[in-house]
């Protein structure tokens, strides 16, 4: 009879389907997020030539990552704990962006092969933002300070580091072109951009969470609304882009941010009302549908 079971087991084990890609937040966890948005953030960040609607759509991926780091850091506890980490998040990436660009704009900074400009500097704010993260997450878990005994803020702190790092560093690339800080200043900072990079990015982070906190809160949906806000900031950094480099620039981008932003409200309203116990409409949303 043992043998029996134990080959039963085998044929089941065996019939097993094996894993599959497919894409959605179930595929993409926590780990698998953090280092595919890591990598494409990255990427992005080092060919600041690269057209700005494809930098466009790095944008909602580091979104949903520093999404995901808000919810994981901040799911213990309501209140003005959520926007605060957003807030902080992209304190952090204030200064690992200008970091970046500072060493960027070195000679070492920046490589330019076959015409095509690389700029390897800006990960020295990446990795000042991981290492700093990683030591405020500590200093408040720590025993002899904050004391705060929150499972994994370490980590959830040293990506949001990165993350809030990463949005600065590609948005700036998308407005200015390059990380040239002659061409940084007057295009990002100096017309106060920046401030508008702060805020549309610490919404992109701190936003999904702060709407979908509660019993009833699911990652899958959560996320669903830091896509919905990339494509807000996708507009608003397009019409920017429109301004400061060029139409042929600005245009696609907004026309991107446009549609992701429709379809991922549509989808992120038809989770809300699939999802819940009861609907009552007010009248704002009838023609969303089922």
């Amino acid at each position: 009879m043992g043998e029996e079971e134990a080959k039963q087991e085998e044929k089941e084990e065996k019939a097993k389907p094996k894993e599959e890609f497919k894409l959605s937040f179930d595929y993409f966890n926590e780990s698998r997020l953090g280092i595919f948005a890591l990598t494409i953030g990255v990427l992005m960040a080092i060919f600041p030539g690269l057209p700005a609607f494809i930098k466009g759509v790095g944008i909602m991926i580091v979104f949903a990552w520093g999404a995901d780091s808000v919810r994981k850091t901040a799911r213990y506890g309501l209140g003005t704990g959520v926007p605060s980490i957003g807030v902080l998040a992209m304190g952090f990436g204030i200064i690992g962006g200008i970091t970046g660009i500072a060493v960027a704009s070195l000679s070492f900074g920046t490589l330019v092969v076959g015409g095509v400009e690389i700029a390897f500097g800006v990960l020295a704010g990446v990795v000042l933002l991981a290492l700093l993260g990683f030591v405020s997450g500590n200093l408040a878990n720590g025993d002899k300070f904050i004391n705060m005994k929150i499972p994994g803020l370490e980590r959830g702190m040293m990506e949001l580091g990165m993350a809030g790092t990463l949005a600065v560093l590609i948005e700036t690339s998308i407005v200015a072109g390059t990380y040239d800080i002659t061409r940084v200043l007057p295009s990002v900072i100096d017309n106060g951009v920046i401030a508008v990079i702060f805020i549309i990015s610490a919404f992109g982070m701190l936003q999904p969470l702060n709407t979908c906190l509660g019993a009833d809160e699911r990652r899958g949906r959560t996320l669903l609304m830091s896509i919905e806000i990339g494509g807000i900031a996708g507009i608003i950094l397009g019409i920017v882009t429109t301004l400061t480099l060029s139409a042929f620039e600005g245009v696609p981008l907004i026309v991107l941010g446009a549609v992701v932003w429709v379809v991922f409200y549509r989808a992120y309203m038809k989770a809300c009302m699939e999802e819940a116990y009861a609907v009552k409409g007010t009248g704002l949303i009838k023609t969303l549908g089922g």
